[in-house]
């Protein structure tokens, strides 16, 4: 388990201590954890199930709206975090002792919720590298496009992949000069006929660097289908809503 899978679990144990629903096996795996990460006990998640549980019961009455509920169930879901009722109770701290209450729901949502926050944070602190590598490999349909360069910019080469599963891609750039983004940018346009007919805005980039692979991460605008064409144009800075495509950089397509 690497270092950020550590403190993802040491949190969602750390939540289940608060709310008193560690077993004997878990409350070890939280002191080995602390132990082997140099981490101090904190008490955030204790005042934030606290917080919640003392606001429960001043309007007990009050249920949890049902966007809400729907939205916390799908990032429990997404995050892996456990099933609260599958969990026996484990040295309960007072707060825990304050959730059996029938008057918790909000306070369990948030703990819930909170975590899925931090799954999504230690995910989004992938570099443009790392996440690259995890989408190549984890993608069940993968589409990969080589770029050819066009005009001036015949020297330049690159590759394209992209996941309709994932709705996620990234643009591998070799050979771009690198642009002055207070004069100019490079700018990314999709073609998918099945989604819609004009060209796709994929994000607005700078190239920052020659000699090395620049890994540009794909900011569509709209979720594609079956993207066909992948075209680079150099436009004004912050980009433009439809491109005249008069300064075409770099193409691919099936």
């Amino acid at each position: 388990m690497n270092s950020a899978d550590s403190r993802i679990r040491y949190d969602e144990l750390s939540a289940g201590r608060a709310m008193g629903d560690l077993n004997h096996e878990e409350g070890r795996e939280l002191l080995q954890l602390e132990q082997a990460c140099s981490i101090s006990h904190d008490f955030a998640f204790d005042l934030i199930v606290g917080s919640l549980t003392v606001d429960c019961h001043k309007d007990p009455l009050t249920p949890v709206p049902a966007a809400l509920a729907a939205r916390l169930h799908r990032c429990a879901d997404e995050s892996h975090t456990p099933s609260l009722d599958k969990i026996t109770p484990f040295q309960p701290t007072i707060f825990g002792k304050i959730l059996h209450s029938p008057f918790t729901g909000w306070a369990a949502a948030a703990v819930i919720f909170l975590l899925a926050m931090i799954t999504y944070q230690a995910d989004t602190d992938l570099t443009p590298m790392q996440a690259h590598a995890q989408l190549r490999n984890q993608a069940p349909d993968l589409l990969e496009r080589d770029f050819k360069g066009l005009g001036p910019y015949t020297a330049s080469s690159g590759k394209v992949i992209w996941s309709d599963a994932e709705q996620a891609g990234y643009m591998t750039l070799t050979g771009l000069p690198v642009n002055d983004p207070a004069k100019a940018q490079y700018q990314l346009w999709i073609v998918d006929p099945k989604r819609d007919e004009a060209p796709i805005d994929g994000g607005v980039f700078d190239i920052t660097s020659d000699g090395i692979p620049n890994i540009v991460p794909i900011a569509a605008k709209l979720s594609l289908t079956e993207p066909q064409v992948f075209l680079i144009t150099l436009e004004q800075p912050g980009g433009v809503v439809k491109s005249k495509q008069e300064n075409p950089v770099a193409l691919a397509k099936l």
